[in-house]
Parts: C-alpha cells; sequence; structure tokens
C-alpha cells in the first residue's frame, strides 16, 4: 500500500506562537484481543512488529502513517481509569494513492470491508474496513479534480448562450421567453432537439452579442440533486444550467446532521429557509435561523451542523472549489457545475 503525498509539514514555530517540534506521532489502541488486531494491520495494512511484550505491541510502517501501539485492555500501565477503556468511536484514516487497486486487493484477501468506496461532493474517496476488536480503518484518496469552471469569459453573452443550450446536458427544463430581434430558430429546434423543453420567450440583444435570452427559468430534475450522507444539494442555476457566471442551489439537511470540515475558493451566501445551521469556523459557533442570512468568506475552515431538520439557499461564484483541510488537492462542487 502506497501512500500518498502530504501536506509540507510546518515548521516551528508555529502562527499561533507554539514552538512544539513533532517528530513522530502514534496511535495507542487498547483492545481486548491484542494478537487479532496485530495480525490485521500486519496482514492487510502492511504494518511490521517494531517492540512486542506481554499484553503490548508497537506497529510501524516506515512511512507517514501514523505508527500504532496496542495495549490490551486491563494492562497495569495504563492509569486506573483507562484499563477498561477500548478503541471505540474512533477512524483510524490514512491517505493513500490508487484508492480502487487498494479496496480490490483487500477484497481479495479477504478483509472485512464493511463501507464499500464511495466519493463524497467534496471529492473525498473513501472507504472503511474493521479489525477484530473494533477498530474502523478509512483509506481515503482525494479525487482527481474536474476540469475548472470557466466563469470570466470574455464573452459573457456566448456564455449565457451555451448555458442555455447545455442544461439538457444536466437534466434541467429551462425555459425561455419569446423571441425579439428574430434570433436563429435553427438554434431553437437543437435546444429543443436535445431533450430540454424550451419555452421561447423575449430575446434581447445584449452586450455580448444578438439573440442572448434576457430571462431562463430553470427547473431542476432528479439529475441535478447530489445525496451525500450529511446532506442533500439540488443544483439549481449553473454554468450548465441557464447561467453566465453564479450558481445557486438548495441544501436539505436532516436533524444532526454534519458536514466535514473544509474551504471553499470563493464567497458563499446561505439563506436559510427551513429549520436552523450551527455555523463554526474556527472557535466561534453561531446559529442561524429560517429568515436569516449569513455570509461565509472564501478560504474559511467552517462546518456545517443541523441541530434540526434545515433548509437553505446558497449563492456563490461558479468557479469555487472545495478543499479539505489537511489534504492536497481541490475539488469543483457538482452541483454548483
Amino acid at each position: 500500500m502506497e501512500r500518498a503525498r502530504s501536506p509540507p509539514r510546518r515548521s516551528a514555530p508555529l502562527s499561533s506562537g507554539v514552538t512544539l517540534n513533532v517528530t513522530t506521532s502514534t496511535l495507542s489502541l487498547t483492545v481486548a484481543d491484542v494478537d487479532a488486531s496485530r495480525d490485521f494491520f500486519r496482514m492487510h495494512l502492511g504494518y511490521e512488529v517494531a517492540m512486542a511484550a506481554e499484553g503490548f505491541v508497537s506497529l510501524s510502517r516506515g512511512d507517514a502513517a501514523a505508527d500504532i501501539v496496542l495495549l490490551r485492555s486491563g494492562s497495569e500501565v495504563l492509569p486506573p481509569e483507562q484499563r477498561d477503556q477500548q478503541a471505540a468511536g474512533l477512524i483510524l484514516a490514512l491517505t493513500v494513492s490508487g484508492i480502487e487497486a487498494e479496496e480490490r486487493r483487500l477484497a481479495a484477501a479477504g478483509a472485512p470491508i464493511t463501507m464499500p468506496l464511495r466519493e463524497e461532493p467534496w471529492g473525498e474517496r473513501l472507504f472503511q474496513l474493521t479489525d477484530p476488536n473494533g477498530v474502523v480503518v478509512q483509506l481515503v484518496e482525494w479525487a482527481t479534480p474536474d476540469e475548472a469552471v470557466a466563469v470570466d469569459a470574455p464573452d459573457a453573452g456566448a456564455g449565457a448562450a451555451a448555458g442555455v443550450s447545455n442544461a439538457v446536458d444536466a437534466g434541467a427544463v429551462v425555459d425561455t421567453p419569446d423571441v425579439v430581434d428574430t434570433p436563429d430558430e435553427a438554434d431553437t429546434a437543437a435546444a429543443v432537439g436535445t431533450g430540454a423543453v424550451v419555452d421561447t420567450v423575449a430575446v434581447v440583444d445584449l452586450p455580448g452579442g444578438p439573440g442572448v435570452p434576457a430571462l431562463s427559468v430553470i427547473a431542476p430534475t432528479d439529475e441535478n440533486v447530489t445525496a451525500s450522507p450529511n446532506a442533500r444539494m439540488t443544483g439549481l442555476a449553473a454554468p450548465s444550467r441557464g447561467s453566465a457566471e453564479l450558481s445557486t442551489w438548495t441544501v436539505e439537511m436532516a436533524a444532526g446532521q454534519t458536514g466535514p470540515e473544509h474551504v471553499i475558493s470563493r464567497e458563499q451566501v446561505w439563506t436559510v429557509t427551513a429549520g436552523a445551521f450551527e455555523v463554526s469556523c474556527g472557535a466561534v459557533t453561531e446559529k442561524v435561523e429560517a429568515g436569516r442570512t449569513f455570509v461565509l468568506a472564501p478560504g474559511v475552515v467552517r462546518r456545517i451542523h443541523a441541530p434540526e431538520a434545515a433548509e437553505a439557499h446558497v449563492a456563490m461564484r461558479a468557479d469555487g472549489v472545495a478543499s479539505v483541510p489537511g489534504t492536497d488537492g481541490t475539488r469543483a462542487l457538482p452541483w454548483a457545475r
């Protein structure tokens, strides 16, 4: 198993003024059966035994992965209040390269894959396996970024016209009002022929050129919906659905759902339309209820939590991309394309 390149390490002192110098990382797990976990990590994840004693094993891979110490529960080397605790609610995440091949390899070896490979909307590809003591290991790879969204096109009118034409591919229904200045009838026929329902409305001469739709009405379909374990996004306006510069979408989250920490490269404006969201940026958390709007600055690490069922309407420049702290690469938001 090859580990993907890690982000550059920060040298001391940190921006916070802390001069802590970390030379290695070790995860200590208290388990009932040390031998079973040892064999799991050796057989499936390439760890080797560095040290061992009764009820104790130290494992290492010799690369950027954290070392692992396995301690038998009840061991007297632990403080009394920790002796009966076992690894629970913990996920050991390893960022790798070639994640599909890793899943095939592990499945062929009979590894207990407890969550099959999937891709999150923010570009994280991952699957999980669980060792005999219930330790969850998650293998992660950042998806290859899609082609960047072009927003700053010199011909804004051409971009808008292309958006209406491309709306069919995204599954959206686009209504475009009656013709003024006689647009090319072949263009309208082509749009209908590709599967879109296009009602011709008013077309005007804009600076970008003649025949640019002055109004496009977009009705999203099921093909515009992206569902993740944390939220449901429905794409509305986007470059593939009638707009030239902006993307808008709705977000629905069930009570208790929480999105991951992430960063967006463009400003986002969220208007809460139902329920409430708890928005965390660093040490600040704000509860925003229906009828209120919050603005998230570009480049800010944020996490969105729904303490109750909640919905919002979101707007952003269409070239915004997402990233996850501690990982390489960026990812376009599929519902904003």
